[in-house]
């Protein structure tokens, strides 16, 4: 008799555990998938900077044999200005290193003395953008850490320019 009163309520609150679980939706099993940008604010093609914790948008336009680089937040959306006159971009040419400055060229929103953009107008960099050997490299310092960028310049060029959009519109901010 002892053993079925103590048996009782523990059949209950089992019963009752059981029927709560049920009740409370469960958690799905699919992961909601990392969507990674595509293309910048400007239609340029987007390169990881550390590990997502920027961007940086490349816009070739083959027509000017011009390069330009915007610097963006995580969200490869806002931009991010930095201060510094210049970024660079590191290849090889003929087995030899070459360094080619972009130098800034500040935005409407960008605060004084800093810049979230940087272009060249350079034939060898355009070169070494379409070869396959040259693997040229991004270095810009963002927030005092500095970074280097492998770029892969990969869209397609037939019968039309990079640049959609001119290189002074600005990009706002958040």
């Amino acid at each position: 008799m002892v053993f079925r009163f103590c048996f009782m309520p523990l059949v209950v609150l089992l019963s009752l555990s059981v029927q709560a679980s049920a009740q409370q939706p469960k958690a799905s099993s699919k992961s909601v998938a990392h969507v990674h940008p595509t293309q910048g604010p400007h239609h340029g093609e987007l390169l990881e900077i550390g590990k997502e914790e920027y961007h940086a948008e490349l816009l070739v336009d083959e027509g000017k044999k011009q390069v330009l680089i915007y610097l963006l937040e995580k969200d490869a959306k806002s931009s991010i200005a930095i201060d510094a006159p210049f970024v660079m971009i590191n290849f090889l040419a003929a087995g030899k290193p070459v360094q080619i400055e972009l130098k800034s060229m500040p935005q409407e929103a960008d605060p004084k003395g800093f810049s979230s953009c940087f272009g060249v107008v350079n034939p060898e960099l355009m070169t070494a953008l379409h070869a396959a050997k040259p693997e040229p490299k991004l270095s810009v310092r963002i927030r005092n850490k500095a970074y280097v960028v492998k770029i892969v310049h990969k869209h397609d060029h037939s019968g039309h320019n990079h640049a959609q959009q001119p290189a002074t519109q600005p990009v706002k901010k958040r």
